[in-house]
C-alpha cells in the first residue's frame, strides 16, 4: 500500500494466511503406531557358571546325578551345592560362582543317600536331609550354624510312626528362622517315581530340635502314574499354605492349621486353590522357588532326563495364585543327561528378587543378575502445548509438551491436523524431548498444530493449538528513535514491575522514569535515552504509601512534575479525612534545572481520599485504590490530574469500592489541588484501572487490558461521567483488547498504548476517526526484552512529535511520528431531497471529491467534483448535492 495516497473502496482487514510449513523430517505415517498394553517383566543376565568338575581336587560338582539339590543363603551370600556320595556340599561365592571350600561333614552318616536335600533358614542356619527309601528306616535332619562347623542332628528317626511306607528326602524346604522355622518334607512312592499325597511338617520350640507332623492333602486327584522323577514340584507360599505339584498338570495351593504343631499326626491339609495352566503341558519334573517380597515365583523345568536339550526357567508373579503373571523366561543349556530329572532353584539378593540360580543335575550351575522392568505406563500428557498469535520479529517461537510414563517417549508433533486432516504432515520427530521449536517464523508458519506420545504401552494426543503468525504493522509516519531493555542494565529498568510511572517535561524536553525500589525519579535524554540525572532520592520528600511510595507521574504544560504514590488501603467514614489518608500528590518545580540556578522545590499539592470528594455524597469514602493510572494536563491554575481506579480484586485488597470511579482534581492557585470524585455510571469494574489519558474538553479516554476502549464525558458540577464512545476492536489490522497504559494526541487522534497481548509486547499506535468510526491500528514497535507483565504495568506519553512508552519489566521505547493518512469511510445522509456526504480529514492532506454514474474500468477515469483542498485542520469535511438524486451515481475520495 502506497502510504501517500489512498482511494477509498471498502475497509480491508489483513489476514493471516494459513499454508503448509517445510517438512522438516519428512513425511510419518503414524497410523502404525501401536496401542500394545505390556506387561512388567524381569531381565535374565548371566553372570557367571559353574560347570562339572570345577574343582578337580574335590570333584564335587560333577558329571552324573550326585548334585542333587542347591540352595542359596541370603546371610552368607553363598551358594551350597550337595552331593550325596561324600556326603557334603560345595559352597560358592554368590556373586561370582567362585569355589569357597566344602562343608564339615563330620557325623553324617546313615540313608540310602547319605545327604540329599539342603535348606536355609531366613537366620542363614542350613539344613541338610538324607533319603530313605522309607522313612521307617531312619530319616535324619541335620542342622550348620555356618558350613565350616560340625553339623548338630535335629530330627532322626520315622516321622511317620511306622504308619507310612515312603520315600522321604528328595525335597525339603524351609520358612521362618529360630523357633518359628518349618521344614516341609513331601514323601513319594517306594520306588520313587510316583507322588503321594502326603508331606511332613517338621517344627521347633528350640531352634535345634525338631518335631514331625504329617499331612494329609485331601480333596485332590490322585497322583499320575509315571516316571518323572521323585523330586515334587513344591515350596511355601503366604502364611500357612505351600504349593504343592503331583507330576501332572495341576498345580494346587494347599492350606494347613496354624495350630499343626500341636494336633496330633496325622492332620488333614486342604487343597484350598487350583491352578491348572501354570505349569501345564510338559511332561518331566520342575522345581520351585518362591520370594514373599515380590511375590514372585521361580520354576526350573520341565527337567528332560536326555540331551541335548535346553533347561527352561521361569518367573511368574503370582500376586494371584490363579492368574499368575509370566514376567520372564530364559534357558540354558541341556547338554548332558539327567535321568533322576533332579535339580535346584533358588531366588536370591535383596528381598529374593534380583538374583537367581539354577542347577540341572550334571549340567552346572547359574548364577543370573534380575532385572525388573515394570509394565510400561502409557503416554500421559500432563502440560499442553501452548498457541499463540505472534509476529515474524520474534524470530522463533516453541512448543512445549510434557509428558509422563515409560521411557522413551516419543513425541510427533504435527502440522494442519485440524484445519486440514487429510494433509496433516509431521514435521519434527523427537525422543524424550518435548519441546518443538520454529526457528524462522514466516507468515506462512501460521496454522493449527498438535503432538503425538508413544511408547511402548500405547499413544496419546495433545490438544491442538493454534499459531497465528502476523507481520508487524509498518508506518512510514513512524521512526523509531532508540529503545533501553529491562535487563538490570540500568538502575531504572528490572524485571520486578519496579519502574511504573513515565513523563515528559516539555519545557527543557526530558523524559522522566520513575521507580519505586529507590523511590527515584531519572531523567533522560529524549532524543537518544541516555541517562541525565537522578531528580530525586528516597529522602527528598516523595508520597509515602501503604504499597508504593511512588507511582505514576505527569507533567503539565508549564513543565511542573506531579508524583503520586498507590494506595492499598479501604477506608470508611471515619477515616476518610484529609491527613488520614494513605494517598497523595507531590509537586515538583523547576525539574529542568535540579542541580542549577533554579533548583526543584517539593510541595504537597495533595493528601487525602479521592474518593471522598463525590458532589452528592461528600466525606464519604468510595472505597477505592488510587495511584496506579494517572494523566495531567494544562498548566499554572488551569492544570488538571486525572486519576484511575483499580479494579475490585482479592477480597478488597486492591479496594472495596465499585471501580468505576474516576477523580478529577483541580487548582485555584497553581499549588493546591481539591479532588472531584466522578462516578461513572455506565462504565464496568476497572475500566480504568491501567491507563486513562485526557481527551478534549470535558472528556477522558480509558483503556485497561481486556476492557474496550472507551470515552467518557464527565460533569465536575454533579460528579457524573458517561460513556460516549466504546470499542472492542479496531478498524483494521491490530488488536485492542488487551492494550493499556494509553496516551493521547488529541489533536491529532492519535492514540497509543502497550499491548500486551502479543509476543513480545509492543507499543500499538492506532488512529481514532472524528465520526466515531472504531480507531485503526498503523504501527507497532515491540519492546527489547519478552518477559512477562503479569500486572499490566505501563505507561506512555504522546507529545507530539514525539510518543514515549514504558512496559513493566520489558522496557522504554521512543518514537517519533507525524499524522498518518490512512483509510477512511464516507457517512451518508439525506435531508430535505438533498445527499450529504461527510469524511474524516488531516490537517495538511489533500482530498478530491469524485464521481461517476458507472465505475469506469480504469481507475483514473472517474470525475472530478470540485478542486482538490488541503484540509487547515484534523476534523471532518462535508460536501452536498443539492441536485435530486436521478440513476445511479458513485463517489469517492482520493487523499495524498
Amino acid at each position: 500500500m502506497n502510504h501517500n495516497k489512498h482511494t477509498l473502496v471498502a475497509f480491508l482487514r489483513r489476514l493471516a494466511l494459513i499454508r503448509a510449513v517445510v517438512v522438516i523430517l519428512g513425511a510419518l505415517g503414524i497410523a502404525g503406531l501401536c496401542n500394545n498394553a505390556a506387561a512388567q517383566k524381569y531381565i535374565f543376565t548371566n553372570i557367571w557358571f559353574a560347570p562339572t568338575n570345577l574343582v578337580s581336587s574335590t570333584n564335587h560338582i560333577e558329571n552324573g546325578n550326585n548334585n542333587r539339590s542347591m540352595v542359596y543363603n541370603p546371610v552368607a551370600g553363598e551358594v551350597y551345592v550337595c552331593y550325596k556320595t561324600t556326603p557334603t556340599f560345595d559352597v560358592l561365592s554368590a556373586a561370582n560362582g567362585t569355589y569357597q571350600g566344602s562343608a564339615n561333614n563330620t557325623g553324617i552318616i546313615g540313608g540310602t543317600f547319605t545327604l540329599n536335600q539342603l535348606a536355609v533358614a531366613d537366620d542363614g542356619i542350613i539344613y541338610g536331609m538324607n533319603l530313605q527309601q522309607t522313612i521307617s528306616s531312619g530319616m535324619k535332619i541335620y542342622q550348620w550354624t555356618n558350613w565350616q562347623t560340625a553339623p548338630a542332628v535335629s530330627y532322626s528317626g520315622d516321622p511317620s510312626a511306622g504308619t507310612l511306607a515312603r520315600r522321604m528326602g528328595d525335597n525339603l524346604k524351609v520358612k521362618g528362622s529360630g523357633t518359628n522355622t518349618v521344614l516341609l518334607a513331601p514323601t513319594t512312592s517306594a520306588s520313587g517315581t510316583l507322588a503321594t499325597t502326603n508331606v511332613v511338617l517338621f517344627s521347633t520350640t528350640d531352634g535345634l530340635n525338631f518335631t514331625p507332623t504329617v499331612l494329609n492333602i485331601i480333596n485332590i486327584a490322585a497322583p499320575p502314574s509315571g516316571n518323572n522323577g521323585p523330586t515334587i514340584a513344591c515350596c511355601f507360599y503366604t502364611n500357612n499354605t505351600f504349593l504343592f505339584m503331583q507330576g501332572g498338570s495341576s498345580l494346587y495351593l494347599v492350606q494347613y492349621p496354624t495350630n499343626f504343631a500341636s494336633l496330633g499326626s496325622p492332620v488333614n491339609a486342604t487343597a484350598i486353590a487350583t491352578n491348572s495352566t501354570l505349569l501345564s503341558g510338559t511332561t518331566g519334573q520342575k522345581v520351585l522357588s518362591y520370594a514373599p517380597a515380590g511375590s514372585l515365583l521361580a520354576v526350573l523345568g520341565p527337567m528332560p532326563n536326555a540331551a541335548p536339550a535346553t533347561d527352561p526357567i521361569s518367573l511368574y508373579q503370582t500376586s494371584s495364585f490363579l492368574t499368575p503373571a509370566s514376567v520372564g523366561t530364559t534357558n540354558t543349556a541341556h547338554t548332558f543327561a539327567n535321568g533322576n530329572f533332579v535339580g535346584g532353584v533358588a531366588l536370591g539378593g535383596v528381598g529374593g528378587t534380583n538374583r537367581l540360580f539354577t542347577m540341572a543335575s550334571d549340567n552346572g550351575v547359574y548364577g543370573w543378575s534380575l532385572t525388573y522392568l515394570p509394565a510400561p505406563v502409557s503416554p500421559l500428557i500432563t502440560t499442553q502445548p501452548v498457541g499463540s498469535t505472534v509476529y515474524t520479529n520474534l524470530g522463533s517461537y516453541t512448543f512445549s509438551i510434557t509428558a509422563g510414563g515409560t521411557v522413551p517417549l516419543v513425541y510427533y508433533w504435527q502440522y494442519n491436523s485440524v484445519s486440514n486432516p487429510a494433509t496433516a504432515t509431521t514435521i519434527y520427530v523427537a525422543t524424550n524431548s518435548g519441546t518443538f521449536t520454529i526457528s524462522n517464523l514466516t507468515v506462512a508458519s501460521s496454522g493449527w498444530y498438535d503432538c503425538i506420545v508413544s511408547n511402548s504401552a500405547g499413544t496419546t494426543n495433545s490438544a491442538t493449538v493454534n499459531l497465528v503468525v502476523n507481520e508487524p504493522l509498518a508506518s512510514s509516519y513512524v521512526t523509531p528513535l532508540w529503545s533501553i531493555a529491562a535487563d538490570g542494565s540500568q538502575p531504572y529498568l528490572d524485571t520486578s514491575y519496579n519502574t511504573r510511572g513515565l513523563a515528559y517535561e516539555p519545557v527543557s524536553g526530558t523524559l522522566l522514569v520513575a521507580e519505586h525500589a529507590t523511590t527515584s525519579i531519572y531523567a533522560l535524554n529524549p532524543t537518544n535515552g541516555s541517562y541525565m540525572y537522578t531528580l530525586t532520592t528516597p529522602s527528598s520528600g516523595l508520597p509515602n504509601g501503604s504499597i508504593f511510595p511512588l507511582g505514576q507521574i505527569g507533567v503539565a504544560d508549564d513543565g511542573v512534575l506531579y508524583a503520586c504514590n498507590v494506595s492499598s488501603y479501604n477506608p470508611t467514614n471515619s477515616t476518610a479525612q484529609s491527613g488520614v489518608s494513605d494517598f497523595s500528590i507531590t509537586r515538583f518545580s523547576n525539574v529542568s534545572d535540579p542541580a542549577g540556578t533554579k533548583p526543584y522545590s517539593l510541595y504537597p499539592a495533595f493528601t487525602g481520599d479521592p474518593g471522598a470528594a463525590s458532589p452528592s455524597n461528600p466525606g464519604v469514602s468510595s472505597g477505592d485504590r488510587w495511584g496506579d493510572s494517572m494523566a495531567v494536563r494544562g498548566a499554572g491554575t488551569n492544570t488538571q490530574i486525572i486519576l484511575g481506579t483499580y479494579e475490585t480484586l482479592q477480597n478488597g485488597q486492591f479496594g472495596t469500592g465499585s471501580g468505576t470511579n474516576v477523580c478529577i482534581l483541580t487548582t485555584s492557585d497553581g499549588y493546591n489541588f481539591t479532588p472531584i470524585t466522578i462516578a461513572v455510571t455506565n462504565a464496568p469494574d476497572g475500566f480504568a484501572y491501567l491507563g486513562v489519558a485526557w481527551g478534549s474538553n470535558n472528556t477522558f479516554w480509558a483503556k485497561s487490558p481486556g476492557y474496550n476502549l472507551r470515552e467518557v464525558q464527565y460533569d465536575l458540577n454533579s460528579g457524573i461521567g458517561t460513556v460516549i464512545l466504546s470499542f472492542a476492536t479496531t478498524a483494521s489490522a491490530g488488536s485492542l483488547s488487551a492494550v493499556a497504559g494509553i496516551g493521547l494526541d488529541v489533536s491529532n487522534n492519535i492514540l497509543a498504548g502497550v499491548n500486551f497481548g502479543d509476543t513480545p509486547n509492543d507499543l500499538e499506535l492506532f488512529q481514532i476517526p472524528s465520526l466515531g468510526f472504531p480507531p485503526q491500528a498503523y504501527y507497532q514497535a515491540f519492546f527489547p526484552t519478552n518477559n512477562p507483565n503479569i500486572n499490566g504495568n505501563a505507561a506512555t506519553v504522546v507529545k507530539f512529535p514525539y510518543i514515549f512508552s514504558l512496559d513493566a519489566n520489558n522496557g522504554i521505547i521512543a518514537l517519533k511520528y507525524s499524522v498518518p493518512l490512512l483509510p477512511f469511510t464516507i457517512v451518508q445522509n439525506v435531508a430535505a431531497n438533498q445527499q450529504i456526504l461527510t469524511w474524516q480529514t488531516i490537517q495538511g492532506h489533500t482530498y478530491q471529491l469524485e464521481a461517476t454514474n458507472a465505475i469506469p474500468t480504469s481507475a483514473n477515469d472517474w470525475p472530478h467534483i470540485g478542486a482538490p483542498f488541503v484540509a487547515p485542520s484534523n476534523g471532518t469535511t462535508s460536501y452536498t448535492n443539492t441536485i435530486p438524486k436521478t440513476g445511479n451515481l458513485f463517489y469517492r475520495i482520493v487523499a495524498q
